[in-house]
């Protein structure tokens, strides 16, 4: 029996509660897929530079890494060090989830598919079908997101806002191109928090590192909300964000980031050990709600 020795890589990496939550993950899924692994170790490794984070791929193996996650600002990094390109990161150019074998680097990305299982835990008859998409941000995670939610539905419209609109120029041309048929609008936070808003029926997804617990804010802040929207912020620490509150206390429906961090950190769990990405969520509802609970939590702490 060998040990399951992964690592979280990125930059300020305090706030993370991913190696508390993968050791929980752990005691479910080895017995589920009955994996050969006797115990997971689950480090945080800030990584400085893009150079730091090519070196530390490159020697992994070597130190018994069986895996690894990227996140902020290693993503489109940790695909572009890989040899094999696995699932949705061959369309994103992007991956949050890096796997050792017989000397390959294999990646993919569970964050989109991540996203849309806790939407649907949730709030199982949802359809962005009806609504108008709304990204806050333009970066990588935005990328996944939006790529996974427009291959399962396809939303009234799409618009990209974000505090670089070249960043939202290339993000729009990738949803052009590679998820064609809604709309497509960008524009800075400003021209949106001051456009008329006529149009109800937005799910907006919060996308950006604003408002996590190092890192408070609301990009949208004074934002008119209708009871009509669904407000999505990716960001579990707080478990409430100015974002969320906001949204909350106008009407909408909220939902923030811990379902999301489960169900692609269980997918990620799955790839290491198995080198398979399910369909579906790999958690029963009974194991979700156990894990669901063991993070809330971890937060009050």
């Amino acid at each position: 029996m060998s040990v399951l020795k992964l690592a979280l890589l990125g930059k300020e990496l305090s706030h993370s509660l991913s190696p508390e939550l993968h050791h929980e993950l752990f005691a479910i899924l080895r017995k589920k897929i009955g994996a050969k692994f006797s115990k997971c170790s689950y480090e945080r490794i800030e990584l400085a530079e893009e150079c730091d984070f090519a070196h530390w791929i490159k020697t992994a193996p070597t130190n018994g890494y069986i895996g690894a996650n990227a996140t902020y600002p290693y993503k489109s990094h940790a695909f572009n060090v890989s040899d094999k390109h696995i699932g949705v990161s061959a369309f994103i150019d992007s991956a949050n989830c890096i796997r050792f074998i017989n000397d390959e680097v294999l990646c993919t990305s569970t964050d989109g598919a991540g996203l849309v299982f806790s939407i649907l835990r949730k709030h199982p008859a949802f359809d962005l079908g009806r609504y108008h998409l709304v990204l806050l941000g333009s970066g990588d995670v935005a990328k996944a997101a939006v790529y996974s939610l427009c291959t399962q539905w396809m939303p009234l419209s799409l618009t990209i806002v974000s505090r670089t609109i070249a960043h939202a120029e290339s993000l729009a041309e990738f949803c052009i191109a590679q998820a064609p048929g809604p709309s497509v609008h960008l524009m800075s936070i400003e021209d949106f928090l001051q456009a008329p808003l006529e149009e109800k029926q937005r799910c907006i997804l919060q996308c950006t590192p604003v408002g996590q617990i190092n890192n408070p804010g609301n990009l949208l802040s004074g934002f008119a909300w209708h009871e009509t929207d669904f407000a999505i912020d990716l960001i579990y620490n707080p478990a409430k964000t100015e974002f969320l509150q906001e949204a909350s206390h106008g009407g909408a429906k909220v939902l923030n980031g811990a379902g999301m961090l489960i169900e692609q950190a269980a997918l990620s769990q799955v790839f290491w050990m198995t080198g398979l990405l399910p369909d579906a969520s790999p958690l029963s509802e009974n194991e979700y709600e156990s894990l669901e609970y063991h993070l809330s939590q971890l937060l009050t702490l």
